[in-house]
């Protein structure tokens, strides 16, 4: 989901842009960083928290105000990537069920696909607090699977991260399609080998040959 159908990171940095002037001081990017030490979670607020006492700007009223505002121009932010709209229609006219599998939760994950548009398109959204683990571990696929009455065999995964897509995908006997224009980390991973390579969304139409 994020990053494969639409541009989360920079939606992201946004939202920290947004909240370090309720904070008074610092710069978006360098909130960003806070999020991703793996401290507290791509996600938490605590990051707030830790920029804001790391440089003795912290204050209650101010901490609120910078958490709403991050929330808020994140998700105003989300551009979905350029053919995703259409390519989903297309793979929706053609009878393939989809699902989403994301390490966001119920709530954030809802909410970036209602924002974007892209809900109906989807026949389930399998989070963390659905299938009770993260991915890498396979536990959100196989739950997925199992919502779309589907065998590995059967399923493509679509992912931009090697390590917690692809991998987990190809261990259970998926097809996997790496989408490389969404992988921002670009973590070298030459263990891993997706079955295709995409560099744009609307490739998946020609690789699934429909």
């Amino acid at each position: 989901m994020d990053n494969t159908l639409y541009d989360f990171v920079n939606a992201k940095i946004a939202g920290c842009t947004s909240a370090v002037t309720c904070i008074g001081c610092g710069e978006g990017i360098e909130l960003f960083r806070y999020f991703l030490r793996n401290v507290h979670g791509f996600e938490d607020h605590n990051n707030i928290r830790d920029f804001m006492i790391d440089r003795n700007a912290w204050d209650d009223a101010a901490y609120a105000e910078a958490c709403c505002r991050y929330e808020e121009e994140k998700l105003q932010a989300l551009k979905v990537f350029e053919g995703v709209a259409e390519t989903l229609c297309r793979l929706k006219d053609e009878g393939i069920s989809m699902a989403v599998v994301t390490d966001a939760d119920s709530a954030h994950a809802t909410a970036r696909l209602q924002r974007t548009g892209l809900s109906p398109f989807f026949d389930c959204v399998i989070t963390p607090d659905v299938s009770g683990k993260r991915k890498p571990e396979p536990d959100s696929f196989l739950c997925a699977l199992q919502r779309l009455d589907c065998h590995p065999g059967e399923a493509w995964v679509v992912g931009d991260s090697l390590r917690r897509e692809i991998a987990p995908g190809k261990m259970l006997g998926m097809t996997t399609a790496y989408a490389e224009y969404g992988d921002w980390l670009r973590l070298p991973s030459p263990d891993i080998r997706p079955d295709f390579v995409l560099k744009r969304f609307s490739e998946l139409i020609v690789c699934m040959e429909l």
